[in-house]
């Protein structure tokens, strides 16, 4: 049993920051309201209802996220972990709870699809 478990505890360490689950990062910039965010779909309502589009798309969600000093290039880039769009990186509820630096440069990584309806529409 002992053995297994210490398994199971070695195998758990060896997976990725990517694989785990999003949760807030401490409790910087929250808000009573945190337990209700989807990280699936958070604020999903139109950002600017005043100006309301027939056809849009949500970017919200979990994107991969990497931080490298101001001066570097994409391909300098190691993807640290998900970041919770649309929370700032310093929030809790980005998941991250990190200050970026003056001399760093922050990253975002997502793949997402562009329907074909919307062919030659700026």
């Amino acid at each position: 049993m002992k053995y297994i478990l210490s398994t199971f505890l070695a195998l758990l360490l060896l997976l990725p920051a990517q694989a785990q689950p999003w949760a807030p990062a401490g409790n910087r910039i929250r808000t009573p309201w945190a337990a209700l965010v989807d990280p699936s779909a958070p604020l999903p309502e139109y950002p600017r209802p005043q100006m309301q589009r027939d056809e849009w798309q949500s970017l919200n969600g979990l994107w991969r996220y990497g931080i490298t000093p101001d001066n570097a290039d994409y391909q300098a880039v190691a993807f640290e972990g998900k970041i919770l769009v649309p929370f700032a990186i310093e929030s809790s509820l980005s998941g991250v709870g990190k200050k970026i630096k003056a001399d760093e440069a922050l990253w975002y990584e997502r793949e997402f699809s562009i329907p074909r309806k919307w062919k030659k529409k700026n």
